[in-house]
């Protein structure tokens, strides 16, 4: 019988936690460490039985874990990284992998000399709903892809901003960072990757430091362009959290939050309706819509039983330090395109 490998935590805020319960529930897995910075949260956690500490560097050299878990605001996921790099233990960074270009590619240099694995928490791409998407894309079956759309819109209550990091351009806060680089990691991996993008930023509504809302026109590898809309001050429920049924907290609603449109059919996410007509596509043929079939699964436990088999070098990460690099630019590039006025390619910022 296979030893459960010991992991420990950076950060326990709400998504640290969440990494917490997932790993509770996962026999394979012996949580060793804690490391949060609130002593309210860290006197919680130790009533629960776990050792806690209130300095990773610590907690990495008293515990000694296999693999960590990092759920830190945006600006630390790479130093932290460093860290856990430095004391032998693979890292699952909670994205985005850096706040900034010059820390991600810092951390990519660290894995390349660690030698160890390193897995970035995009963890939509364990979804089997993505999985499907993109699977489906590659065979072919939508022809060639044109025209891709996509849109992150809800509105966050007040409360959600109570951490000042959020509102923390410093500390990786803002909407682009938090929530639409999923969107752009979703749609990499349906639609391959993103060669420029050109955008505008607005943060008007709110008057915090860091944008609520960006409109971004995307130009992919493949020739195909696509939009992205954002904002996270709206009433509506065209996003993945609310459309895709990935997390009980948010209410589910039968929408879409992607349209990946082809010459011979277009495809929904999440939904996985596939749309047909024929002949040629005339405005009077029928329009046949079916479901792409998959098998409903849990984001988080996949990602986090996914970890254990990299921890074990059973299997390479499915989304690297190198990989995440690419939707970190293509993030990124939507600020420093509002701020010129003009597109931005990715291989300018990654240097390739």
């Amino acid at each position: 019988m296979t030893n459960p490998v010991r992991i420990a935590f950076i950060g326990a805020g709400i998504m640290g936690r969440h990494h917490i319960s997932v790993a509770s529930r996962n026999p394979d897995i012996e949580i060793v460490g804690v490391a949060e910075f609130s002593p309210e949260t860290r006197g919680k956690l130790a009533e629960e039985g776990m050792e806690t500490f209130a300095d990773h560097r610590e907690m990495l050299a008293s515990v000694k874990p296999e693999g960590v878990v990092i759920s830190t605001p945006n600006a630390y996921h790479s130093p932290a990284a460093i860290d856990c790099l430095d004391a032998g233990a693979v890292p699952l960074i909670e994205k985005p992998v850096a706040d900034t270009l010059e820390a991600g590619l810092r951390l990519r240099d660290a894995v390349r000399k660690s030698g160890l694995p390193a897995l970035v928490g995009h963890h939509r791409r364990h979804n089997p709903i993505i999985e499907a998407a993109a699977n489906h894309v590659g065979s072919g079956q939508l022809g060639k892809v044109l025209a891709v759309n996509g849109m992150w819109l809800r509105r966050k209550p007040d409360e959600y901003f109570k951490e000042q990091w959020k509102m923390d351009p410093a500390l990786g806060g803002g909407v682009l960072l938090i929530n639409a680089i999923h969107d752009f990691d979703s749609l990499r991996a349906i639609c391959g990757e993103i060669e420029s993008v050109q955008a505008l930023t607005s943060s008007t509504s709110r008057g915090h430091a860091v944008e609520d809302t960006a409109a971004a026109i995307i130009r992919f590898e493949s020739g195909a362009l696509g939009t992205l809309m954002i904002s996270d001050n709206v009433v509506a429920p065209w996003c993945w959290e609310m459309t895709s049924q990935e997390d009980p907290r948010f209410a589910w609603q039968p929408e879409n939050c992607y349209l990946i449109c082809g010459t011979e059919a277009s495809l929904s996410v999440p939904t996985l309706d596939i749309w047909t007509n024929s002949p040629n596509g005339g405005r009077d043929a029928t329009f046949i819509r079916r479901k792409l079939y998959h098998v409903a699964g849990e984001s988080m436990d996949l990602q986090m039983r996914h970890f254990v088999r990299v921890i074990r070098r059973e299997e390479a990460p499915k989304v690297s330090v190198d990989d995440a690099l690419g939707t970190l630019a293509a993030t990124l590039s939507v600020a420093i395109s509002a701020q010129r006025q003009a597109p931005v390619r990715l291989s300018e910022l990654l240097g390739s």
